[in-house]
């Protein structure tokens, strides 16, 4: 139905965490050899959303390859500083979303990044990473409930097992040719939900953080209008708590010029008491783009 990684030893996710945290800092500090030794001689590397990056869009195998792309991207960009916002472990899998800012050496201009890797681990080094890129957009106001310094101190329980909750989602994301069931997004969210979309606003309207249910289904029904959701590959989620990080590829047509092809997907969700409170969605942007035509 779909594919789940499995539970993690403490101790083993602990030190997971801490290695990822380790792994965006020798990224940012410019260091690619403290960078790479975070990595397999053999990783397999896919890079999703990416316009005007630190890693162009595309696949590659081996460290040589990822040394090769860091060397060029260092030579136009910058680092600059990072923060990350969402570790989520299970098993051998993790999924981080973190923000990072880079300055174009002939420019002088300032890059505001969101970023978000999904990475499989073997004996403690990344053996697999599909990174997610994409333009952060201007904060908006949201709208939604603020909650209490209790809250954030003693977050509430999810009330729901990781199987329900995988679950969840997985019936959220695959539409039918009819579209989206819009009375489920009710059903799972809480009234407040807080819901972002990555990317340039200039090319995704609704790119940008919004508030409340009303704000996540109108822009759900707007997506409807533009694409047809024609098929749906099985997504590959981690369950870590209340969270869950999902990649997912879909088939979209453009209802307006006809063309079909595959959306790489990545969503981080929240529950709090049996409801969604948070979504954040990355996109293949450069993929919608070309439906668009």
């Amino acid at each position: 139905m779909y594919d789940l990684g499995g539970p993690a030893d403490r101790a083993v996710e602990k030190e997971t965490r801490r290695r990822v945290h380790e792994l965006i800092h020798a990224r940012m500090s410019g260091d690619a050899e403290a960078f790479l030794k975070f990595f397999v001689e053999d990783v397999e590397l896919r890079h999703n959303c990416a316009k005007v990056t630190p890693y162009p869009a595309g696949a590659w195998s081996g460290r040589d390859a990822l040394r090769e792309d860091m060397r060029r991207a260092d030579i136009e960009f910058e680092p600059l500083d990072a923060e990350i916002l969402d570790v989520l472990v299970e098993g051998d899998r993790t999924a981080v979303r973190w923000r990072g800012s880079w300055r174009r050496r002939g420019s002088g201009g300032v890059l505001c990044k969101d970023l978000a890797h999904f990475l499989r681990w073997r004996n403690g080094r990344v053996a697999e990473m599909d990174e997610f890129i994409d333009d952060h957009a201007p904060e908006r106001e949201t709208g939604a409930r603020l909650r209490s310094f209790a809250e954030m101190l003693e977050p509430p329980p999810p009330c729901l097992s990781r199987e329900e909750m995988a679950r969840r989602l997985m019936e959220l994301g695959n539409f039918s040719r009819e579209g989206p069931d819009i009375d489920l997004f009710r059903v799972y969210c809480a009234a407040d939900v807080v819901c972002e979309f990555v990317g340039d606003p200039a090319t995704i309207f609704y790119a940008g953080r919004h508030g409340g249910v009303d704000a996540l289904t109108r822009i759900i029904g707007a997506i409807n209008v533009d694409f047809e959701q024609v098929g749906a590959a099985t997504p590959r989620m981690i369950v870590d708590g209340r969270a869950v990080a999902a990649r997912r590829a879909v088939e979209w047509r453009h209802r307006g010029t006809g063309r079909r092809g595959i959306v790489e997907l990545a969503d981080f969700v929240r529950f709090e008491n049996g409801r969604i409170v948070e979504l954040v969605e990355f996109r293949d942007s450069v993929a919608v783009l070309q439906l668009q035509g």
